[in-house]
This record gives C-alpha cells, sequence and structure tokens, in this order.
C-alpha cells in the first residue's frame, strides 16, 4: 500500500511537470509567480523506537509572488511573499522535535525549572530535545517570506518577515537534490538528522536588515529581530510542546560579511563567509542551586565554496551556546558537499556530523545520489542516504546512551512553472 502511494505522488508530478505553464513572466513593473513542488518517495529502515524514519510519501510544495520597480533615481523597490505546504517526519517537523528518552523528571537528565515543576530544554540552534513524547505532525503551511526591500548604490534594505543577513549571506556545502539532504534539510525521510550549520535561530520572524554593495568582492550585512517566533518549512524558532522549554530569544542581531569572486583565467569561482549572531532570551525559568537557565545566546559560523570545471565543493560550519547559562550546553556542527555538473546530470556526496551538549545527542548523515534535469520543469533525483545518532536514555542511576540508524533509498521528484 505504502509502495502504491509513492507511486502514485510520483506519478502525479510527472503529468503536473509536463503540463504546468508559466505563471509569469520577469519583466520590471510586473507581478511574478514561482511555484515548485517536490514529492520524494523513499523507503527507509529504522532501528529505533526514539528516532521513527519518516513515511514512503513525503511532500514540498512553495509558491513565490515578486515584483520590483526601478525609479528614474535608480533605486528598486521589490515585494515579496512565499507561503509553503510541507509533509515532513511526523516525528521532525521543521526541523524540531524529540530524540532521546531523557525525562525532566530525573536530576540526571538536561532540565529547567518551571512554575509546575520541570521540563526538558529545547536546544534553540536546532529545536531539539532529549526528553518528552514523539511529536506526529502530518503536514503544516509556513510564511516563508512577506517583505518590503529598497535597493541602490548604497546596498539593500529588507523588512519584513524574510531570513536575515546571516542566513543570506552565507556560504555552505553543495547538495544533490533539491529538498532532500544529509545536512540542514528540507525534508528527512531519515527521521533522524542532527546535523544544521546555518546560523539562523530567527527563521522567517520579522526583521529589518540591510545588505552593503559589493565591493572588491567583499559584501557586509546586518539584521536586528525584535523576536524570534515565526516558523518557516526548515526551522522553528517558535516551537514548543507539553514537557518542553524553550528560550524564547528576542532582540536578535546578527552579522555577515561575505566575499565572493570569479577568476576567469583560472576558471575557478570562490565564495566564504563568516557569520555571527547573538540575543537574549525572554523566558521565565526559575534559577536554582545547582539548575542552569537560558541566557544570552550567541553563535559564530562560517563557510567555503569552490567552483571549477563542473565541480562545487563546499564546507560550513557552526558553533553555538544554545544560549545555556552555565556554559556548557555547545552546539557543533560540521557540513561538507562535492558534486559535479556535466550537462544535464548532477551527482555528488555529501555529510554531516554535530554535537549537542545540551541535549546529549551526536551524529552524523551521509547522502551520495545523481538526479537529472529531464525538462526546464522536472527534475528526477536518486541517492542513497543513512544517517546514525547516539541518544540519550536514562538508565537510573545515571544517563547512557543509545544508537539509532536509519537508512535507505530516496527518489525525489520537483516541477516547477
Amino acid at each position: 500500500m505504502r509502495r502504491s502511494i509513492t507511486l502514485a505522488v510520483l506519478g502525479a508530478g510527472t503529468v503536473l511537470g509536463a503540463a504546468l505553464p508559466a505563471l509569469a513572466q520577469t519583466a520590471d513593473g510586473e507581478w511574478q509567480a514561482d511555484f515548485e513542488a517536490t514529492a520524494v518517495g523513499a523507503a527507509i529502515e529504522d532501528e529505533s523506537a526514539l528516532a521513527p524514519s519518516a513515511p514512503s510519501a513525503l511532500g514540498s510544495a512553495t509558491l513565490a509572488v515578486t515584483r520590483s520597480d526601478t525609479f528614474e533615481n535608480g533605486l528598486t523597490l521589490g515585494w515579496r511573499g512565499e507561503v509553503r505546504l510541507e509533509r515532513d517526519a511526523p516525528s521532525r517537523p521543521a526541523f524540531a522535535g524529540v530524540l532521546g528518552a531523557c525525562p525532566a523528571s530525573n536530576a540526571a537528565c538536561p532540565r529547567v525549572a518551571s512554575g509546575a515543576g520541570f521540563v526538558s530544554p529545547i536546544a534553540p540552534a536546532t529545536g531539539l530535545a532529549a526528553g518528552g513524547s514523539l511529536v506526529d505532525e502530518e503536514g503544516f503551511a509556513a510564511i516563508e517570506a512577506a517583505s518590503v526591500s529598497l535597493a541602490g548604490p548604497w546596498g539593500e534594505g529588507v523588512f519584513g518577515l524574510d531570513s536575515g543577513a546571516a542566513a543570506r549571506l552565507d556560504a555552505r556545502a553543495p547538495t544533490v537534490l533539491r529538498r532532500v539532504s544529509a545536512f540542514s534539510p528540507g525534508l528527512d525521510p531519515t527521521g533522524l538528522g542532527i546535523t544544521r550549520a546555518r546560523n539562523d535561530v530567527t527563521g522567517s520572524s520579522l526583521k529589518a536588515t540591510y545588505m552593503s554593495p559589493r565591493w572588491l568582492g567583499l559584501r557586509a550585512g546586518a539584521s536586528f529581530t525584535p523576536e524570534a517566533n515565526q516558523r518557516t518549512a526548515d526551522f522553528d524558532p517558535d516551537f514548543e510542546a507539553a514537557g518542553l522549554g524553550r528560550a524564547e530569544l528576542e532582540n536578535v542581531w546578527e552579522g555577515a560579511v561575505s566575499f565572493a569572486r570569479q577568476f576567469a583565467e583560472q576558471d575557478l569561482r570562490v565564495r566564504a563567509a563568516v557569520t555571527y549572531s547573538t540575543a537574549d532570551s525572554g523566558s521565565s525559568f526559575v534559577s536554582s542551586p545547582g539548575i542552569p537557565v537560558f541566557g544570552e545566546y550567541e553563535a559564530w559560523g562560517a563557510g567555503l565554496e569552490l567552483e571549477h570545471a563542473g565541480w562545487t565543493g563546499g564546507i560550513r560550519w557552526l558553533s553555538s551556546n544554545n544560549a545555556w547559562e552555565s556554559g556548557n550546553g555547545d552546539y557543533e556542527a560540521w557540513e561538507v558537499g562535492l558534486v559535479h555538473q556535466t550537462g544535464e546530470w548532477r551527482y555528488g556526496i555529501e555529510g554531516g556530523w554535530a554535537e549537542d551538549r545540551l541535549t546529549g545527542i551526536e551524529g552524523a548523515s551521509w547522502l551520495v545520489g545523481a538526479s537529472r534535469k529531464i525538462t526546464d520543469n522536472l527534475d528526477l533525483g536518486l541517492a542513497w542516504t543513512s544517517a546514525d545518532a547516539d541518544l540519550p536514555v536514562l538508565l537510573s542511576p545515571s544517563v547512557s546512551h543509545t544508537n539509532a540508524s536509519n537508512d535507505g533509498l530516496v527518489i525525489e521528484l520537483t516541477v516547477r512553472n
């Protein structure tokens, strides 16, 4: 039955890709609509009830509406709106969720004190917690963007629901497929990915952003977000559930410096970036001896991309203190990828590793695969993906770890206008 559902989803995507017309054409002073839908069929084998894999059929669809108007003085006013429908792993919607069985009722497990007792802390960098009930969310809708921008010789300013400067200017590892990845995934068939090196704790929360012009390859940017509370399809800074407590980040500042340069004689393109973010915690958890609480958030990130002769390689790193006041709750992640584009084919390998000292979760994931551009409106990809993690479990009177490993085959079909 699950196989039939998967084939039906992929078949419908093929028909849609063949018939989908362009919704609008790009032109200054006109509205443009861009539609993209991704269907994923997966056969993943899981080993632990603590980390169930996703169902065999996942999907994502986005509609973006944009407009730009250029005035006689050279300034360009831009409008952008985007919504996404998503069906990810039910236990890991928008990357968040519970991985482990370390209840806050036990002093050996990570916990914060609330008025009604103790709850498990949610790591701000990922949205993951070590204790609590598994999340079960079959699908959801998210506002990815609703913003206005003004660009000119002095740079670009953006206000509204959108990504911040650190996410916009960072450099990252390439991926083989469109939405499925071994790191910072849009869709995670394994349900066990813990690697997220994207320096972004605000998602599309309301913010103001400024980015300078690029001069000699360099560009800088900064953003301010009053409150991190807007969920996107890939990250949820507002994730909460019974028995869990979040940092409630506010007054979020982020900055980035990016370098991008094309060396024509060497057929080499280089892109690098350093990112930083800091925030206050607005949580009201009770501070007491021996029980830490959330405090100031701080994270550094860096990335590098290289392109040469059809090959693209990249690496991205993130180090965050998870806003954990005691100083021993750091999160660190590494992402790396290497892909080759030859004609309509794209193939490669990608991997990620992360350790979260706040939740006690550590793991790695990898993916190897290929994709092909069938038409201008249709891509088809095939990959083998694997995720492995040590999850915290309470074996009284101490905390131990159990290993979970999910792997299998993934087929991804993407259609666009």
